[in-house]
């Protein structure tokens, strides 16, 4: 029971992340580039503070999975798992970097030019959706072969 809450935790918490990240991406596409300043700038910090704690929660509930599988297997993983395992976290960092950037240039909205710091986020939170769904069906991978 301990070992399907962790992985639900770990789901939600990448589930929510592609969620709110693409839900940003799609209400700024659809707005004017007035509406999306003044969308931008008030969204973003809430997504940003949501996105922080599913960071937060990813590797500590993904460690717990991770032990489960491997006291399962005896610690020996198979080097496809393995490989996927290593793509996932490089998903991670790339996700956390996108987080940090966005978190910065969120905070520096209407400093800048009219609108760029707005397109920046967009493609932001488009990367952390795109890296996040990857990650995502990696996990589907690694859940099929566990």
């Amino acid at each position: 029971m301990l070992r399907t809450g962790f992985l639900w935790i770990h789901v939600l918490c990448g589930a929510i992340w592609v969620a709110v990240s693409l839900s940003f991406v799609l209400a700024a596409g659809a707005s004017t580039e007035t509406e999306r300043a003044g969308f931008a700038s008030r969204v973003a910090p809430v997504l940003n503070r949501l996105n922080l704690a599913a960071i937060a929660l990813l590797p500590l509930s993904g460690i717990a999975n991770l032990i489960f599988v491997a006291r399962e297997r005896h610690f020996r993983l198979p080097a496809a798992f393995v490989e996927v395992l290593s793509a996932k976290l490089l998903l991670l960092c790339g996700m956390a970097a996108a987080l940090a950037i966005a978190w910065g240039t969120a905070a520096r909205l209407g400093s800048g030019a009219a609108g760029a710091g707005e397109r920046r986020l967009l493609w932001l939170y488009g990367a952390m959706a795109a890296m996040g769904a990857v990650a995502l069906m990696l996990g589907l991978w690694l859940a099929g072969s566990a």
